[in-house]
């Protein structure tokens, strides 16, 4: 329904609907309202009407943007991702340190290879130099053992104790 009124250019679809109930409602011709002689009775139905469709905005389930979403999801968006650079810089650390601890293995490795190397030089140079009858297995003396070796029982026997058999 057109009309010069500023304040239902930006009128919404609930608030035409009931104009166009009351218009229907009062019996005014469909193309223009000024045809119709105002009452008061058609103020007070008109002020009615504008209360009614105000209830009715204020009712009605706001429409929340997409900005208001964001911005409420802005929070735990920061905190997944600093927890993934967290997990990503331990990744790197942790990368570095097996690479560290490889290096070391190798070098190790290296090392013991060496003095392997060394002893089995100086143990083939040392065994040409000596005379053969200093060489194990040839007659002379018996090299230093480990282990003494003792003659008879270990243990004194026990007072107390009975044998059983005899050898």
């Amino acid at each position: 329904m057109p009309s010069l009124d500023p304040t239902r250019l930006n009128e919404s679809a609930e608030d035409c609907a009931l104009r166009e109930e009351l218009r229907q409602l009062l019996g005014a011709p469909a193309a223009d309202l000024f045809e119709v002689e105002v009452t008061p009775e058609m103020i007070a139905l008109a002020d009615d009407l504008r209360r009614e469709a105000t209830r009715r905005r204020r009712m009605a389930p706001r429409q929340r943007s997409g900005w208001m979403l964001l911005a409420a999801a802005l929070p735990l968006t920061l905190v997944f991702a600093g927890l993934a650079s967290w997990g990503v810089q331990q990744k790197h650390r942790a990368d570095a340190m097996a690479e560290a601890v490889v290096q070391r293995e190798q070098a190790l490795q290296l090392a013991n290879a060496q003095v392997r190397q060394q002893t089995l030089l100086l143990a083939s140079t040392t065994t040409d130099r000596t005379p053969k009858a200093q060489r194990p297995g040839a007659s002379g003396p018996k090299p230093a053992e480990l282990v003494i070796p003792v003659d008879g029982p270990v243990l004194p026997p026990q007072a107390d104790t009975t044998t059983v058999k005899s050898h």
